[in-house]
């Protein structure tokens, strides 16, 4: 589609040009809003001019797909939907050269997300929306305490859990393959100033609830809790996987009871955990509860990487902090021990310290 300047206050800007903010960015600019990438130098943003300001989606997820599975021939490839028009920044650029940001969506990784922010914080206002897209569970939080101490000057922000399955491509730096068809669900967090929410909220709130990616708006609450069941799945399953280095659908085959003993045990420390951070939600986060969502999610992720394999894989650092460290020191915040979470993260830390080893010998 052809590019359309928009005004500062329709431009929605998007931060983190990995498999997320690159598939949410596409969507958002096919939907014909004005869109802004916010990369990390200008040689990225010179790459990307160059290779004429557009972004490519591989549709991967028509390939199982019921109905549009049967429009592919055998050994078919699926063409990529490209989406131009879109512009690009460089975030160290000076603040004062590129103005306000309205509207902001957060797609980088939860362990790089406190150091982005700041580049563009200065760059956002009581009338600016901020939306948070990060695996695990505390960025809000640790953005409040980082920026926003005092209820002044205060963004709207807006928390989302994505479901959709998405990669790099590999070689393709603006690249996104939509690998398996998912939903997301929006909710906006109780306000940190004391205003109510600029009209930039509800601008972007609606403009995300209409995109073709299953969107749900909902109340925090709600969100909460979904939120909670993720993180508890990405507990689970995100480590296990990247220290076996398997994929997902191995932890429920028919021969893994010792995985399946596994699994019952860790719910149940995270059920323990949430009965003492948030005991209003007992029902809802019962150590049953946990165990049977964490089981449907591996069944239907079975053939997926998880995000912690594919950063483990790659040399890159985990999220770790953000899941199974949320949960310890959650833990550690109600009294309550967490073993194995406690295990986990130290695995996986030790994982991490490992590869840099080998690239740093001496």
């Amino acid at each position: 589609m052809s590019a359309g300047t928009g005004s500062a206050t329709s431009r929605i800007h998007v931060l983190g040009a990995g498999a997320v903010g690159l598939l949410f960015a596409a969507h958002l600019r096919q939907a014909g809003h004005p869109i802004t990438l916010l990369l990390r130098s200008q040689s990225a943003v010179d790459r990307f001019e160059r290779q004429g300001s557009r972004i490519s989606v591989i549709n991967d997820w028509v390939r199982v797909h019921p109905s549009r599975r049967l429009l592919l021939q055998p050994g078919e490839d699926v063409t990529p939907c490209t989406i131009d028009g879109i512009q690009a920044e460089d975030i160290h650029t000076d603040n004062d050269q590129q103005g306000v940001i309205s509207k902001l969506v957060v797609a980088t990784k939860a362990q790089d997300t406190l150091q982005a922010f700041e580049r563009v914080r200065m760059r956002l206002g009581a009338q600016s929306t901020v939306v948070l897209l990060q695996n695990g569970m505390g960025v809000f939080e640790a953005i409040q305490r980082e920026f926003y101490t005092q209820p002044d000057n205060v963004p709207a922000f807006i928390v989302g859990t994505n479901a959709h399955g998405c990669l790099r491509a590999s070689g393709d730096e603006f690249v996104t393959r939509h690998t398996a068809m998912g939903s997301c669900t929006f909710a906006t967090r109780p306000a940190l100033a004391a205003c109510g929410a600029p009209d930039s909220a509800l601008e972007l709130m609606t403009a995300l609830a209409k995109l073709s990616l299953d969107v749900a708006v909902v109340n925090w609450s709600e969100l909460h809790v979904q939120l909670l069941l993720k993180l508890a799945a990405n507990a689970v399953i995100n480590p296990a996987t990247a220290l076996a280095g398997c994929h997902n659908g191995l932890m429920s085959s028919h021969d893994m009871s010792t995985m399946s003993g596994f699994m019952t045990l860790a719910c149940a420390e995270i059920a323990a955990i949430y009965a003492r951070a948030h005991p209003h939600l007992h029902e809802e986060l019962s150590a049953h509860a946990i165990e049977e969502y964490v089981t449907r999610i591996v069944q239907v992720t079975a053939q997926n990487r998880s995000s912690m394999l594919q950063d483990v894989a790659s040399g890159r650092p985990t999220e770790v902090d953000w899941i199974n460290g949320h949960l310890v020191r959650l833990a550690h915040q109600h009294g309550v021990s967490a073993p194995i979470n406690t295990a986990l993260l130290a695995l996986i830390k030790l994982r991490e310290a490992a590869f840099e080893e080998r690239l740093n010998p001496f």
